[in-house]
């Protein structure tokens, strides 16, 4: 009995002992985990590349994004010496065939520049007193201004193609493409429309050219221009006729913007540009603002004034406001009235960051953000160069019964809706 309970208490070296097999290996698990961690990396890595490979090649080839500068123009000095009084004498016969060359060159004139406009059709979608939905649309001039490596420029009458749903470009050879609204200023009333430049072929960009500027601040009342675009109401149009004024503006916010007006007749929906006879834009046609005493004539925006606009449209630049209408206070006014140099406030918008700010009419701004202001101009450069939600210092005199006060405010500037 013994010996069976010893042997009973000693069993368990009796057991056969079995070796692990090899999978079961810890050294053995560890190795197979690295390599199936290093296969799935792969896997991974090879589906990222395939996935990224095109997109990164494809931005690899898609061309960067130029910033567009306008080139400054040439202001010829006034001419301050007398002229010479010229008397002819000899008499001159013109014939019908010398009217017909003329005529015949203007047209060359006005054929050149239309390469560099294109028409805008803009269309719209809404709905009528039934609840019936309808499709409008309108046509509007635009200007080809420059590129920026992958875009094509188009300025154009934001109020022609505020809100459409499609917008579609007709170049000089016919050809068409789609655009988009890239940037607008509510100010002006000016827009920047863009096409791809992958949308358009090589034969039409052979074809157009980039707007020919000039300057506005050279031209004189009486000399000839030319109307192109659709200045007589439909796309192709052109008019002839003379500069009636060149000193008229037009009073806007923040500043004030020379007004060309002319002798010819404006249609309803007119559009486009005026040429010198050299053939360069001087000025774009607009119906925004019209010069008393001169309705129903084109008038259009000296060019010099709006380049500084159509160049931050162009670079997709905001363009904030502060809302304040207003006059120059110049030093004969100051000598004279007893008041300080600088702009006078006129008005002030509701709802604008000036009224939002203190700023009332009567006020006399001095400077902004330290720099000193002498006139409206004054004030358009500052703010061309500040950014939405920006905050400025605006200093102004307001007069406190006989005494001008000065005021410091801040003013919290933004983009004009």
């Amino acid at each position: 009995m013994a010996e069976e309970r010893d042997n009973r208490n000693l069993s368990f070296i009796q057991e056969t002992v079995k070796q692990k097999r090899f999978y079961q290996s810890r050294v053995v698990q560890r190795f197979a985990w690295s390599a199936a961690s290093g296969v799935i990396f792969a896997l991974a890595a090879l589906v990222v590349w395939f996935v990224a490979a095109p997109y990164l090649s494809m931005q690899a080839e898609q061309p960067e994004v130029q910033p567009v500068t306008l080139p400054e123009l040439e202001e010829q000095p006034e001419e301050t010496a007398e002229e010479s009084t010229v008397y002819i004498t000899e008499q001159v016969s013109i014939e019908l065939e010398d009217y017909k060359r003329m005529y015949q060159q203007l047209l060359q004139i006005g054929g050149q520049a239309e390469k560099s406009l294109v028409n805008v059709l803009a269309v719209t979608t809404d709905t009528d007193w039934f609840d019936e939905t309808y499709t409008s649309q309108s046509s509007v001039s635009g200007v080809l201004i420059e590129d920026n490596g992958m875009e094509l420029l188009i300025l154009t009458s934001y109020e022609k193609v505020e809100g459409s749903e499609s917008l579609q470009v007709t170049f000089y050879d016919h050809s068409t493409a789609w655009a988009v609204l890239k940037k607008y200023d509510k100010n002006t009333g000016l827009a920047v429309l863009s096409v791809n430049l992958s949308d358009i072929s090589e034969s039409t960009r052979e074809v157009i050219v980039y707007a020919d500027i000039g300057s506005s601040r050279n031209v004189r009342s009486g000399e000839p221009v030319i109307a192109v675009g659709s200045p007589g109401g439909c796309y192709g149009s052109v008019l002839y006729g003379n500069l009636t004024s060149v000193s008229q503006t037009a009073a806007l916010y923040d500043g004030s913007y020379h007004i060309l007006t002319t002798d010819m007749g404006k249609a309803r929906s007119g559009s486009g540009v005026l040429l010198s006879w050299s053939g360069k834009i001087i000025g774009l046609i607009q119906d925004r603002y019209e010069v008393t005493g001169q309705n129903g004539t084109i008038q259009a925006y000296g060019i010099s004034d709006i380049m500084e606009v159509i160049e931050h449209l162009s670079n997709s630049q905001d363009i904030v406001y502060m809302g304040i209408t207003g006059a120059d206070v110049t030093t004969a006014v100051s000598e004279a009235e007893g008041i300080p140099i600088g702009v006078y406030v006129s008005d002030v918008a509701i709802s604008s960051p000036a009224m939002e700010a203190g700023i009332q009419p009567g006020d006399i701004i001095t400077s902004i953000s330290g720099q000193n202001v002498t006139n409206l101009k004054d004030v358009t450069t500052i703010l061309m160069k500040c950014s939405n939600g920006q905050n400025i210092q605006v200093v102004c005199q307001r007069l406190n019964k006989t005494v001008y006060q000065e005021l410091e405010m801040s003013v919290e500037l933004k983009i004009l809706e």
